[in-house]
């Protein structure tokens, strides 16, 4: 037989193998590269005629509505400030811990609220029987309440702010409660004063917890806070009414209780800075 030789091949085919086009596919999925035949695209087919660019008269030139502000308006921004998340976790620190301290259960305190032997049996098993230990419910219902009232009379001020505004209604609180023992003192009704304000100081724990939660939505609810002002006033002017009740049984079952005193002390210790307050609100909300 003949052989056939590499040489022999290439003089038989008279071809170069190595001018042919060849393709070797890939075991990857590659994207084949484009061919060129060098046939011209152009010279097939017709070219695409484009239109001209056209340019019109802009509607928003010589109007009623020119531009007020050409530059860029920064974006309101709504967010609380951070001192006011850290004075509610702090509040509600400090009402926790009282509890805890002091061993009062919110259940316990409901019931002595309209007990008056429960109210006794509580102050004795919990030793709230000095006034220095009662003080802390009070001062920390004026700093729950303080804040929305910041927040609507005096939004312009900041912390700073806040701060007079509490320490002040603070000192206010703390004369109150002198008044009454001071009034007590004057009609000798000693017992009955010291047992108003323990109540007082029960109900005004009450509502620091729950101002407190309420808070929380007031600053932290989109669009929840008029609801949740509504509802934290409903609130407090339901407590007062109870509060209000529960001293007047106070008086009428002490034996030796005048009606004198009772009628002035409702009038000038309760209701008259109640009224002052609120319109005190009312003219600052009107001339913000």
């Amino acid at each position: 037989m003949p052989e056939y030789t590499n040489d022999t091949l290439q003089n038989d085919t008279l071809l170069d193998l190595t001018a042919l086009p060849f393709w070797q596919w890939d075991t990857m999925e590659v994207p084949a590269a484009e061919v060129d035949l060098g046939i011209p695209f152009d010279s097939i087919h017709r070219p695409r005629e484009v239109m001209d660019t056209v340019f019109r008269k802009s509607m928003f030139q010589r109007h009623s509505l020119q531009v007020q502000h050409p530059t860029f308006i920064a974006r309101p921004d709504n967010s609380e400030p951070v001192w006011i998340f850290g004075v509610l976790l702090l509040l509600t620190g400090l009402i926790c811990t009282y509890h805890h301290i002091r061993k009062i259960e919110f259940l316990s305190m409901i019931k002595a609220l309209s007990d008056h032997r429960a109210l006794e049996r509580l102050v004795r098993d919990c030793n709230l029987t000095r006034t220095t230990m009662m003080l802390p419910m009070g001062l920390m219902l004026v700093a729950a309440i303080c804040l929305p009232i910041h927040r609507l009379a005096m939004p312009q001020t900041e912390w700073w702010g806040y701060l007079l505004l509490a320490a002040g209604v603070g000192l206010l609180y703390i004369l109150r409660n002198c008044i009454f023992r001071m009034l007590g003192n004057t009609f000798e009704n000693r017992q009955g004063v010291n047992l108003y304000i323990v109540n007082n100081y029960l109900f005004h724990l009450l509502e620091a917890t729950v101002i407190t939660v309420l808070l929380f939505p007031f600053y932290y609810l989109p669009g929840g806070q008029t609801t949740t002002l509504y509802i934290m006033c409903g609130f407090i002017a339901i407590a007062f009414l109870l509060r209000f009740a529960r001293g007047v049984k106070v008086f009428l079952t002490l034996p030796n209780s005048s009606s004198f005193y009772l009628f002035y002390y409702l009038c000038i210790v309760e209701i008259v800075p109640i009224l002052v307050l609120i319109k005190w609100i009312t003219y600052n909300g009107s001339v913000i």
